[in-house]
């Protein structure tokens, strides 16, 4: 039985996918406080999770017009925290979690964005994994950040490419092992044979000089990405160690877990070495309609509004303002496209659409005992050959995990899925099974020095 490997979904706001906040059995009010996610890490830690994924929401839902009012009086995607400053804080804590923070290549800049992840690599001992985006609410980068107007999609993958490439001769191609001498005696701190200038000269970047931090045991974070359009999923078999996937059915789960490592075997890559990860919700209680009780609590905790304002920063398209009895297929956008094309059935109207984004944003959704949800988990793991899960944030804090860190984890250990104890050692080992370093095959391993 393949042994998966499990991470924990979350934002640094009071709430995400679920818009659950004011849900009886949440309490995210301290979400501005370190200690708030210390005890969330701690959980994590010690009950076998592998990592802590941060998503990342640069700006919040809005159109051409201005931002959503219903996403700001409700919580969707606001407010929230940069999470890259919490790492250190949390690493502190725990001693063994991973943790992984998503940065977006349309808003920020190769060489600051390597240098924060090498220090944050350094402090961790190796427990730092990026998660590439090309960011969803382009609106947000017009209006927060001053971009000139929507970057096509395309371009935004383009820009992605030389970014990430960039990135990688930063931390791959600049020190030697061992270039870092600090002899006092000869006063000399740098062996300059060992240090090699980076230059670069592309479309969106130019960068000339010396990167300033030494190799860290990484040296490269580990890789996550999570595009779905065709342009996404090639991005993703070029350069991703880890795929976030959000499927839902089994079968077309299986069928984008073949085509991603059939992706990644025709860049020269060992598709066996990609690790898709896919979105999981899971509800279990002590009977079948309990269980069933509580997901429609959940489901039903955001309004029909929230979900609309959800749906239009990921995709660019805002169902409020549509025809209700309109359908989306004649509907383009350069945002989303990947979801976007998920609901452009002729015979489903937007009101329609409304109506289903309660039940249908995330990935798999798991509900019943804790027996149940052991059996669905490894029918998925099966059937899909899919390597682990993200466990989408739902009521939030501790409270999302602790019922399956108590009784479904255990039985899954049972089944041969978890190790009997915890991972250990950098992201990368963790993760892949291999060294802390890219393997041969990476495009990275390419500019190693």
């Amino acid at each position: 039985m393949k042994q998966i490997v499990l991470g924990a979904f979350e934002i640094v706001g009071p709430t995400f996918l679920s818009n659950a906040w004011s849900h009886p059995d949440s309490d995210t009010s301290a979400f501005t406080s370190l200690a708030y996610w210390q005890e969330l890490a701690r959980a994590l830690d010690a009950g076998g999770f592998d990592f802590l994924f941060f998503a990342e929401a640069l700006g919040y839902p809005m159109s051409a017009e201005g931002a959503s009012e219903v996403a700001l009086r409700e919580g969707v995607q606001f407010p929230v925290l940069e999470p890259l400053s919490l790492i250190t804080g949390l690493a502190a804590t725990v001693d063994r979690l991973g943790f992984v923070v998503t940065t977006s290549t349309t808003a920020e800049r190769p060489f600051t964005n390597a240098r924060r992840f090498s220090t944050v690599d350094h402090l961790t001992a190796g427990r730092i994994g990026w998660n590439i985006v090309t960011s969803d609410n382009q609106e947000a980068m017009v209006k927060l950040l001053g971009e000139k107007g929507v970057t096509p999609h395309d371009e935004r993958y383009r820009r992605a490419d030389e970014f990430v490439d960039l990135s990688l001769k930063l931390w791959e191609g600049s020190w030697e092992d061992g270039a870092l001498v600090m002899r006092k005696e000869d006063r000399e701190l740098v062996d300059l044979d060992r240090l090699h200038e980076i230059e670069h000269h592309g479309e969106h970047f130019d960068l000339e000089g010396y990167y300033p931090v030494p190799p860290s045991p990484q040296r490269t974070p580990t890789l996550f990405q999570a595009g779905a359009s065709a342009r996404g999923k090639d991005f993703a078999a070029t350069y991703a160690e880890c795929v976030f996937i959000q499927e839902r059915s089994i079968d077309k789960g299986a069928e984008l877990v073949r085509e991603l490592r059939a992706r990644a075997a025709s860049h020269g890559r060992d598709p066996g070495s990609l690790r898709l990860v896919n979105g999981l919700s899971v509800v279990v209680a002590p009977t079948e309609a309990e269980a069933r009780r509580r997901r429609e609590e959940l489901t039903t905790a955001p309004s029909r509004e929230a979900m609309g304002a959800l749906f239009m920063g990921w995709s660019g398209v805002d169902l409020l303002s549509l025809d209700p009895d309109a359908t989306l297929a004649e509907i383009r956008t350069e945002v989303g496209q990947s979801l976007l094309a998920q609901y452009q059935d002729p015979e489903l109207t937007v009101g329609g659409v409304l109506d289903r984004l309660r039940e249908t944003m995330g990935g798999y959704k798991v509900t019943g005992t804790p027996e149940s949800v052991a059996r669905q988990i490894e029918e998925i793991v099966v059937e899909t050959d899919v390597d682990g899960f993200l466990v989408e944030h739902s009521v939030g804090g501790v409270a999302t995990y602790r019922d399956f860190i108590d009784q479904v984890m255990p039985l899954l250990r049972d089944r041969g899925l978890l190790p009997d104890e915890p991972r250990r050692g950098t992201l990368r080992e963790m993760l892949t099974g291999g060294t802390a370093r890219l393997p041969a095959d990476h495009p990275g391993a390419r500019y190693t020095v």
